[in-house]
């Protein structure tokens, strides 16, 4: 399963830089957890296509085409056979 979640920068510092968490950051991780998204079962590449879109410039169906195909994955496609 892959979920997607929303932490604060200082928690997650806390939970793997300094290597040192409490029972209160353990709360906030499970919250945080609780409230992510879970990814469907065998979804594709996800990308940031709002950076694609907001760049300003008028653009065809192939040069729209090519820039989400070649954009930056932010999670892998999920495999179904895993």
């Amino acid at each position: 399963m892959q979920i997607v979640i929303d932490i604060d920068d200082d928690l997650y510092t806390r939970l793997f830089d300094n290597g040192k968490t409490d029972a209160v950051d353990m709360l906030k991780a499970c919250n945080a957890i609780r409230k992510g998204d879970v990814l469907p079962k065998g979804h594709g590449r996800l990308k940031d296509i709002d950076k694609i879109i907001t760049d300003g410039t008028s653009k065809g169906f192939c040069d729209w085409y090519d820039e989400m195909k070649y954009a930056d994955t932010i999670i892998e496609a999920d495999k179904e056979d895993q």
